[in-house]
């Protein structure tokens, strides 16, 4: 991404308007494709490397930040489930003291555990 960058610093005194213009036209197609959810549009049928360059710039962004927003919906999923995992062990070691008291005679300590369980299972 820093080559294309510099490319663009280096020629930046070249840029024609009609590069400009056909990359504002692509960059409003885009914006409009992304508020619907949509992809990017393809790119602009031009011999203009600069545009070229522009628009595959963008598509790069584009292309990471969807990756990263995939990335974190499985990380959010897969913490869901750990925590959902975790509840249930949690709850799971409350009764197996609760039944441990419960053998040596401490029927309050059990019951106390056991609403402590109810309520994480609960959370």
């Amino acid at each position: 991404m820093n080559d294309l960058v510099c490319e663009l610093d280096h020629n930046a005194s070249k840029i024609t308007l009609g590069d400009l213009l056909v990359f504002i036209d692509w960059m409003h197609r885009a914006d409009a494709a992304l508020e619907k959810g949509e992809s990017l549009p393809p790119r602009p049928d031009v011999d203009s490397e600069k545009v070229n360059a522009w628009v595959l710039l963008i598509q790069k962004v584009e292309e990471r930040h969807r990756r990263m927003e995939e990335k974190r919906v499985a990380l959010e999923a897969n913490l869901m489930a750990q925590e959902a995992q975790l509840s249930q062990l949690v709850a799971q070691l409350h009764q197996n003291v609760a039944s441990l008291y419960d053998t040596l005679g401490l029927e309050d300590k059990a019951c106390q555990l056991r609403k402590k369980a109810e309520t994480v299972q609960s959370a």
